[in-house]
């Protein structure tokens, strides 16, 4: 219903473009920090149906955001190579996880469980994660993954996502790669699909 009370059928259609920019610093092996800044714009396209015809609405929206984050390796030794990581962001948005991951060449298996909080409703969300890595050769590898997030403190849907990633590298040494990602992600009735486009480059 709208803000009258006049009940309506609807079709609405929303799309999101992102630029986003990270940088990381490698410490040793034991630990690492970044930094990363993202500008969005949000459009959304709706068509609502009354009994007496038709209304287009039209909305756009625009913002940024950035987040600080920080990754120790317990033990690099340890062959799960487990890790622990946490994050702060503005808008405000907060996070702390654990991760374990598994070599077998040329396989790598990954588990992650995190909490992460944030400025709007609901306040906080448990992560759980799987993914795989096949590396095919020096050049190419695919990933696969999948999570989910349930809401654990205020009302929320949880999501669903399931995600593959082909990246390939520039050169034998790996000082700069190019990367496709297409997730689909599932919130109660709604579906929604993202394809990400990325470069990596390394210093020495």
């Amino acid at each position: 219903m709208d803000a009258f009370g006049q009940p309506y059928g609807f079709t609405l259609l929303s799309h999101e473009w992102q630029l986003s920019l990270t940088g990381t610093v490698h410490f040793g092996e034991g630990w690492k920090t970044g930094v990363a800044v993202s500008q969005s714009t949000t459009t959304l396209d709706e068509v609502r149906r009354y009994p007496w015809g038709e209304e287009r609405l039209s909305s756009s929206e625009r913002g940024m955001a950035y987040s600080v984050f920080q990754e120790w390796r317990i033990d690099p030794k340890n062959p799960w190579d487990p890790r622990v990581s946490m994050s702060l962001g503005h808008p405000w948005k907060g996070g702390i996880g654990v991760a374990v991951s598994f070599l077998r060449d040329p396989m790598v298996l990954v588990g992650e469980v995190g909490l992460r909080s944030q400025e709007e409703e609901p306040h906080a969300w448990l992560t759980l994660g799987l993914g795989a890595g096949f590396v095919a050769n020096a050049w190419i590898s695919v990933s696969t993954s999948g999570s989910l997030v349930v809401p654990v403190l205020g009302v929320g849907v949880p999501v669903t996502s399931l995600g593959v990633r082909l990246r390939y590298a520039l050169d034998p040494r790996g000082k700069g790669e190019l990367g496709v990602r297409a997730t689909l992600s599932l919130r109660g009735d709604r579906a929604w699909v993202s394809l990400e486009a990325e470069w990596t480059g390394r210093g020495p």
